[in-house]
């Protein structure tokens, strides 16, 4: 019986996957080395907790809203338009919003009967986005009991579609 020397290094394709293997740890290598060296530069995320200032006892509360889903107004003929937004309010303080949840029902209708009255065409315009959020909180906050105190601070969207 004959013995065949079987040479690894002498298939090109073998060759060809070291020297892939070599160039990718090299740069590997040069990719993160300076993260490697400034690794103790980057503060640790409780070290960057240390440096923020802190807030008074009003300290800010955000409340998501559950989402809405509303029918447009048509326009030119256009029917069947549908716009489904998800709010969060950012309130004054933690009685705000335990006055919100216990008038939320209230506050979800009156949100329902002014997001149904806007367009599409109203509503595709970064414009109107910002006018729309406006809108919604001067509606929120003519229900405080205090007029003359905002109980909503500002609102976000956390998604937005029309249909």
């Amino acid at each position: 019986m004959a013995i065949m020397k079987f040479n690894f290094f002498k298939r090109p394709i073998v060759i060809a996957m070291l020297i892939g293997a070599i160039i990718s740890i090299i740069l590997g290598v040069i990719y993160f080395q300076p993260w490697i060296k400034n690794k103790n530069d980057i503060p640790l995320l409780s070290q960057a907790a240390e440096n923020v200032p802190v807030e008074s006892s009003s300290a800010q509360i955000y409340f998501p809203l559950d989402a809405f889903t509303v029918s447009l107004q048509p326009e030119d003929g256009e029917y069947g338009s549908m716009l489904y937004i998800g709010l969060t309010l950012k309130l004054k303080n933690e009685s705000v919003k335990e006055l919100l949840e216990s008038k939320l029902p209230e506050l979800r209708n009156q949100l329902i009967l002014l997001l149904s009255q806007q367009t599409p065409s109203s509503l595709s315009s970064s414009d109107g986005k910002n006018n729309l959020l406006k809108e919604i909180k001067k509606e929120l906050n003519k229900q405080s009991s205090d007029n003359q105190i905002p109980i909503v601070n500002d609102v976000f969207f956390n998604s937005f579609i029309i249909r």
